[in-house]
């Protein structure tokens, strides 16, 4: 065989790999643009009051927008926050609270307190308790800058998803990506595996979802993205996160998690290091402006510390790198709320509310059973605040 015969029969074997690959990528992704997943989703859920969510999963900002406009009328409690406080279901709170979960991936306070000021002004009348995280732990009080106005009407989000709808080359690209190979392997297989390939093929390549199905504990679920098909991971009807992709800290793994998140190099010393233990004071402005404009129209703003697995916050204020800025940053948090009489729930050493390790996914995502022994106690303890976010 000549040398340029073997370069074509090469060529030929890459291509026509490569074709069928590009193909059914590119379907994957013409099929996942042609249709409003985050609408039709949304719709779904305020159906049938399930599981689900519309991709990515790591942007959940526009459905979790159309599910809090179609949730406002039924509520009077508003949680946001970051995926740190996705843990959060709404009997976590007593009643009368009812609850909607509007925390989303990444969201960092700046954005927060922008989506908190349009909720107060559109919606006061009947978002009348705002729990707004103070994530010092992600260096998301120590951020500079000033908050964002934020948008949250449907309308938005139409034009937001416009806006981040990729271009063709960035579609070729990504179906070239790694991840996309990684992910289609995976789709090939179960497909193959399914008792009907040809009725499992449909689902995912030309429908925007598949069928629905039924949670362990008998909740109905429906996935809009080809990932974690039949695994009931997404968001509740209260907007909580189930986490069904993440495995809980045991005592296993629990040790060598925590030892890592308490050591000079973590991500938690790093934030106070690069924060110097003083939280953004316009940050902390707005949020008082906020709980005054939420309280007069009879709101209530509620402040909260995240809880951080059992161990962490007291490793970091035992640490030599970490105690003193850890003091000075909650020291100024506690000393700035008392003065503008804001409410704060610290739940940073769980520990004391009971919490375990295993209510952990990691040291910062706290799970619902975590969460409720937390609030439950809270609202116990402070009925002047549950008075309040009911008036």
């Amino acid at each position: 065989m000549s040398a340029r015969t073997y370069v074509w029969l090469v060529l030929a074997l890459c291509a026509g790999f490569l074709a069928p690959v590009i193909g059914l990528n590119l379907q994957l992704s013409a099929n996942s643009l042609g249709a409003d997943r985050n609408r039709l989703a949304s719709e779904w859920q305020q159906a049938r009051r399930g599981v689900t969510y519309a991709p990515p999963i790591s942007y959940n900002r526009p459905f979790k927008t159309l599910r809090l406009n179609d949730r406002i009328g039924e509520i009077n409690t508003v949680v946001l926050g970051s995926s740190t406080t996705m843990g959060i279901v709404e009997d976590a709170f007593p009643p009368p609270l009812k609850s909607y979960n509007f925390a989303q991936s990444g969201n960092a306070l700046r954005a927060m307190i922008g989506e908190a000021e349009y909720i107060v002004e559109r919606w006061g009348a009947s978002a009348r308790l705002l729990v707004v995280p103070l994530d010092w732990a992600l260096g998301f009080v120590f951020e500079r800058g000033e908050p964002a106005r934020a948008e949250l009407s449907p309308q938005a989000v139409q034009r937001e998803a416009a806006a981040a709808r990729p271009s063709g080359l960035a579609q070729l690209t990504d179906a070239l990506s790694a991840p996309r190979l990684k992910i289609l392997a995976g789709i090939a297989r179960d497909v193959l595996k399914a008792p009907s390939p040809a009725a499992a093929f449909r689902q995912v390549f030309l429908e925007p979802a598949g069928p629905e199905y039924r949670c362990a504990d008998g909740t109905p679920a429906r996935d809009f993205d080809v990932v974690y098909r039949g695994m009931c991971n997404g968001f509740r009807y209260d907007g909580s996160a189930t986490f069904a992709d993440q495995k809980r800290l045991d005592v296993g793994r629990a040790p060598g998690v925590l030892a890592a998140a308490v050591s000079g190099n973590g991500q938690y010393a790093a934030a106070l290091r690069d924060g110097r233990g003083k939280p953004n004071p316009v940050l902390l402005e707005r949020l008082a402006r906020l709980a005054r404009r939420a309280q007069a129209q009879g709101g209530t703003v509620l402040l909260l510390l995240p809880p951080l697995a059992p161990g962490v916050e007291e490793g970091l204020a035992r640490a030599p790198h970490s105690a003193a800025l850890l003091r000075a940053t909650k020291d100024a948090l506690t000393a700035w709320s008392v003065r503008e009489r804001i409410p704060l729930l610290d739940a940073g050493r769980s520990e004391g509310y009971g919490c375990v390790a295993a209510e952990f996914v990691d040291p910062h995502h706290a799970l619902p059973e975590c969460y409720r022994k937390v609030l439950l106690r809270f609202f116990r303890d402070n009925p002047a605040v549950l008075t309040a976010g009911n008036r």
